[in-house]
């Protein structure tokens, strides 16, 4: 949909289309689907050991907040799964990470595609994504979502919360009870009918997610992660309700703080702050210089589109910064939706403004649909 009356509207609807064509198309999802309820099925059979223990297994990350994104170049998609054994388990962290790696290692397919990490096993399905199983137990009794990993590296346990992080970013995304694109619908009277709707939130990180993306294709060595992104956008995110304020508040935040701290930016675990996101920053700070460069050129890039530069200067900021498939898609389906909106008569001229308006409004005069040769 695009509201020609406000600038920030349309620069949203297209920044939401974007967003749109970044996530994961249904195959890949349903593929995905299929190989965590097969994983699932094959760990739930194991006589051996995981079959008399009271666990979870359950999807966390990108997939479960609604911040996918399709992969970049080379890049492959990230299905982070948590094995999630009930508090009290009586086993060490290697008997844990060894009894998951027996397991998949006893099936004909998993065994060619594991790959050993630190704190988790990954299936590497070739040239499409992987998944990461996390394995670790719960820490307390009375709480159902702190878990306990294991850290090979460490050889202990380490503290994480997968599931209380998704329901800490998602009431932070639900701070917005709409946004400006709902009601420029509701104020507008256009139909709703196709509006694939995602906070603002959410639809700002996929677009940073993206952004990172590009900016990191030519040196991916020190790419910022997308738990590092996805956590800084949650906090400094204060319920906007267009996604373009969602981005700007978000980078003007950054900057403000990383120009102001003599130390680096710490990012921990908003639900554990055991969990310090960032803790490479402290023994590899090229990462955190390398996030500053990204996140000052992000910032410099978005003041551009406040400009009133015209369309073709904004459409050229855009495809930097997201793509010129992302961009032109999206450019393509909003003029389609006007088109439609043409030719069922329900967009109309304002005599005063020279904007695009629904018939309803008063005062309009009524566009013609575009015909051959504009007859």
């Amino acid at each position: 949909m695009i509201f020609t009356t406000n600038k920030t509207a349309q620069l949203d609807d297209l920044l939401d289309k974007m967003a749109e064509s970044l996530q994961l198309d249904d195959t890949r999802y349903d593929r995905m689907k299929s190989s965590y309820e097969a994983l699932k099925n094959w760990i739930e059979s194991d006589e051996l050991f995981f079959k008399p223990y009271n666990y979870d297994l359950y999807p966390h990350g990108s997939v479960r907040i609604l911040t996918t994104v399709k992969p970049y170049g080379k890049d492959e998609f990230d299905l982070d799964v948590a094995l999630h054994l009930a508090h009290g388990t009586p086993h060490t962290p290697e008997k844990i990470y060894t009894e998951l790696k027996r397991r998949l290692n006893e099936h004909e397919r998993y065994k060619q595609q594991v790959e050993l990490k630190n704190r988790c096993i990954r299936l590497n399905y070739a040239g499409d994504y992987h998944m990461d199983i996390l394995p670790g137990i719960q820490e307390y009794n009375w709480d159902d979502n702190t878990l306990k990993i294991p850290d090979r590296d460490l050889g202990h346990w380490v503290s994480t919360n997968p599931r209380g992080y998704a329901d800490w970013f998602k009431s932070k995304a639900n701070l917005a009870s709409s946004s400006i694109l709902e009601k420029a619908l509701r104020a507008e009277n256009l139909p709703t009918d196709n509006f694939k709707y995602k906070k603002p939130l959410q639809r700002a990180v996929q677009l940073i997610k993206r952004y990172r993306d590009i900016y990191f294709s030519e040196n991916n060595d020190y790419k910022t992660s997308s738990i590092i992104l996805t956590t800084i956008a949650g906090i400094y995110y204060n319920g906007e309700e267009s996604i373009f304020e969602t981005v700007e508040n978000i980078v003007k935040a950054i900057e403000l703080h990383t120009s102001s701290l003599e130390s680096r930016m710490k990012v921990v675990n908003p639900v554990n702050n055991k969990e310090d996101f960032t803790d490479k920053w402290e023994s590899e700070p090229e990462y955190y210089d390398a996030f500053k460069s990204f996140a000052k050129h992000l910032r410099d890039e978005w003041q551009k589109l406040k400009l009133d530069n015209g369309v073709l200067v904004e459409g050229s900021i855009l495809t930097k910064l997201f793509g010129s498939e992302v961009f032109s898609a999206a450019q393509i389906r909003q003029g389609n939706q006007i088109e439609n909106y043409r030719k069922s008569d329900k967009l109309s001229v304002g005599a005063s403004l020279g904007t695009l308006s629904n018939k309803l409004s008063e005062h309009t005069t009524n566009i013609k649909p575009n015909t051959f040769f504009g007859n």
